[in-house]
């Protein structure tokens, strides 16, 4: 039976437009937007009835959390500001309800294939920034087109789906292969600079390992290049890295800011400042080291003193519908082992983004958003062809 959802466009442009998308969050800002944007448009057009088969929880809650969000727009304590996120933010409720469309249309090889494609263009993306790095074009590696935190918060998506990443060939060659990726995109995570991300990393290695998604012969290799990687460093040692090693419990003006949150906690509790009112808000900013501070570093402190409790509640509640969701897809004796594995690898990538929220943030950044949904779009596609098994007759086994 065909549980796919029907669009009017051929597979081949849908998958060329996601493809675009998933390899240009960091690379190239207007190529992202446009892959959005087009996917976005063609979306509109689609027949209303597949549209409403295509319509699920996840994508439900994302736009209730859009409608919170709006709300706290209007009734903003400095509207001015808050206007900004009426368009700064609308790719992300666009490509919340043409992603999970549109992975909804395709076969599951081209599901798994698109995966590969975002690990791969991170792969690629990694060895710019971290090249960038050494060559002392930059002080903390990055793209072109993003900050060292958008490229350390990227990287670390790409790093843990990689991690789980369904994979059947048992090749000697392919632990090879997966072997230099997990190097490639540690190596820019660790030219990034980003203590907490690099932390989460491992943590995730070595969750990966304990869980043996990673062969033995893996981590052989893996040893034997992390050996020859100390041993290349240790020639010309690079003194950013020497300085992050050296001031590792250094708080990064984090401190001011929570002292900053406890000084206006109970200030407009149930709908908070308004989005993108930090500078507004927030009152010790003369504190501050470093002067270019523009937001909370915390998802879950800015979503409270932007958009109060309200938000806050709105925020959690699509986080555990996600959670939740992949975990039932997981455990589920229906769900086929490919794309149990892929589940694995985009609840991993989640996981990892909200331990990173704590101390940077994805929700309101205009890449890492969009990455947020590209990833959470996989357990759309996965619960939609699990609901369409479910909802298959049994085989009538009485012969009469």
């Amino acid at each position: 039976m065909n549980n796919l959802v029907s669009s009017r466009y051929s597979q081949k442009i849908i998958f060329t437009l996601l493809s675009m998308l998933a390899v240009s969050f960091v690379l190239s800002l207007f190529v992202m937007q446009l892959a959005a944007a087009l996917l976005f448009i063609l979306w509109l057009f689609e027949k209303k009835d597949e549209k409403k088969k295509a319509f699920d929880l996840i994508t439900a809650f994302v736009l209730v959390f859009g409608l919170v969000r709006l709300i706290t727009i209007f009734l903003s304590e400095f509207p001015q500001t808050s206007y900004e996120s009426l368009y700064k933010e609308a790719l992300f409720y666009t490509t919340a309800v043409a992603l999970p469309f549109y992975l909804k249309t395709l076969e599951k090889k081209k599901v798994i294939e698109l995966m590969m494609v975002f690990i791969l263009g991170a792969t690629v993306i990694s060895v710019i920034g971290a090249t960038r790095f050494f060559i002392g074009d930059v002080e903390r590696a990055q793209s072109f087109s993003s900050s060292y935190t958008v490229f350390s918060g990227y990287l670390l998506t790409a790093f843990v789906s990689a991690l789980f990443y369904p994979k059947s060939d048992k090749k000697f060659s392919q632990h090879i292969f997966w072997a230099f990726v997990y190097s490639i995109l540690f190596l820019g995570l660790l030219t990034s600079l980003g203590r907490a991300n690099i932390v989460i990393a491992f943590l995730f290695f070595l969750i990966a390992i304990v869980l043996r998604r990673i062969p033995l012969k893996q981590i052989i290799i893996l040893l034997v290049i992390g050996l020859l990687g100390l041993g290349i460093y240790s020639l010309r040692p690079s003194q950013a890295i020497g300085e992050r090693v050296e001031n590792i419990t250094q708080l990064s003006d984090r401190d001011i800011i929570w002292q900053g949150a406890k000084e206006i906690l109970s200030e407009h509790p149930v709908f908070g400042f308004g989005p993108r009112t930090f500078q507004q808000a927030f009152p010790l900013k003369e504190k501050f080291a470093d002067k270019g501070i523009g937001g909370w570093h915390n998802d879950f402190l800015q979503i409270y003193f932007e958009s109060g409790i309200v938000g806050l509640i709105s925020f959690l509640i699509l986080l555990y519908v996600i959670i939740k969701t992949s975990i039932n897809q997981i455990t589920n004796k229906k769900t086929d082992a490919e794309l149990k594995s892929l589940s694995a690898s985009v609840l991993a990538s989640v996981i990892a983004l909200i331990f990173s929220a704590l101390v940077a943030g994805f929700i309101t950044s205009v890449v890492l958003s969009i990455v947020f949904i590209f990833l959470i779009s996989f357990l759309s596609r996965i619960d939609h062809e699990i609901k369409s098994v479910e909802k298959e007759p049994e085989p009538n086994s009485t012969v009469h």
